[in-house]
């Protein structure tokens, strides 16, 4: 795969500066008072607040480096790095947070983590620099209708800052130079095989099924549900093994990149649950599409709006099942999230294994 590029489709603190009203500065962050930034700040509070609720390394920078926010005809650069403010041409510069420009590319659809390790991209401002690109919340709504509030598309720029924050992880971001960026078949290989073989879409659903009947279970009955479920993948994953020799290596992989991220865009659904229902009248200044948390009076995973995070589909089966994963990894009280970015191998159903003593 030479040419790797991820296109992946605070509790205090948000009650101190929310209730005022603009969102200027925070932790020494000096932006304009424009509705982009309330925006951005915005999140970045519901950022320390799953951090400290669900994830406490997810708060040790004030960023996890430069956002691209794109806006009509214009690029908002917040939190620019170094190389971002050598590769963009005729910039507005507000401070060291912040900068405009020109639309810094004509591609109508934004909405990713973009990084590439392929020396054709060596002077583009995302070689080797991981970097988050979306759109405002009304340019997102065009192409994802489901996305009507900025609650809601909060939870997609959270997703996005944690693949930022993995790639924060020098041995992770090695691991994903040197170990599957030089595969020579990557992640749509596998949605391919799940889409054509209904044989092996047929496991991956009973996986997952039994993942999720795990979570509840007791546990005894827990890891009998477990042992089944590893036996089931084992003989999935045999049956491409000539053909695709480290489909487990890679499976692995996207399996706790995406998994993690969706996990965390289902945590800060949690924090805006709460926000929902106590007593503070949070608004974002300026901004028609804040809801005032409407949509999060309750959260349910089995809900029409929501059961695409624990339901599986060929084309992103490795995001539920991490995300499946990880509740599974919770409700056994198994600390997995420390190092979880430092390991020599990335695998979910490794630590699960390991901690159970049943694969």
């Amino acid at each position: 795969m030479k040419n790797l590029k991820y296109f992946l489709i605070s509790g205090f603190l948000i009650f101190c500066f929310s209730c005022k009203e603009n969102y200027t500065h925070n932790k020494d962050v000096i932006l304009p008072d424009s509705l982009s930034s309330n925006r951005i700040l915005f999140s970045l509070s519901l950022k320390d607040s799953v951090a400290n609720k669900y994830w406490p390394k997810f708060n040790q920078r004030k960023t996890e480096g430069a956002f691209i926010y794109f806006n009509d005809s214009i690029s908002e650069v917040f939190f620019p790095d170094s190389l971002v403010l050598k590769k963009v041409k005729k910039a507005n510069i507000y401070s060291n947070d912040y900068l405009s420009c020109k639309r810094t590319d004509t591609i109508p659809y934004h909405f990713e983590l973009m990084i590439s390790f392929d020396s054709v991209d060596k002077n583009k401002f995302y070689y080797k620099n991981p970097v988050l690109q979306f759109l405002n919340v009304e340019e997102t709504n065009m192409y994802i209708p489901s996305v009507k509030s900025t609650e809601m598309w909060s939870t997609m720029v959270l997703h996005e800052m944690f693949h930022q924050f993995q790639f924060n992880h020098l041995s992770f971001k090695n691991y994903v130079e040197k170990e599957i960026n030089t595969l020579d078949y990557d992640i749509r290989n596998l949605i391919s095989i799940a889409q054509k073989d209904s044989s092996y879409f047929s496991m991956l659903k009973e996986e997952n099924n039994l993942l999720l009947n795990a979570i509840h279970a007791t546990k005894s009955s827990k890891i009998d549900l477990l042992k089944k479920c590893l036996k089931i993948r084992k003989r999935r994953l045999q049956k491409y093994t000539k053909l695709y020799p480290n489909i487990e290596k890679l499976e692995d992989f996207y399996i706790l990149q995406e998994g993690s991220a969706r996990y965390i865009e289902y945590k800060t659904m949690k924090v805006l649950n709460e926000l929902a229902n106590n007593n503070q009248k949070l608004t974002i200044k300026k901004d028609s599409l804040f809801k005032n948390y409407k949509e999060f009076k309750t959260i349910d995973l089995n809900s029409d709006e929501l059961s695409y995070l624990i339901t599986i589909d060929y084309s992103d089966y490795y995001y539920t099942l991490g995300f499946n994963l990880m509740r599974v990894l919770d409700s056994l009280n198994i600390d997995y999230k420390n190092n979880l970015f430092n390991h020599s191998t990335y695998s979910f159903h490794k630590i699960l294994s390991t901690h159970t003593k049943i694969y």
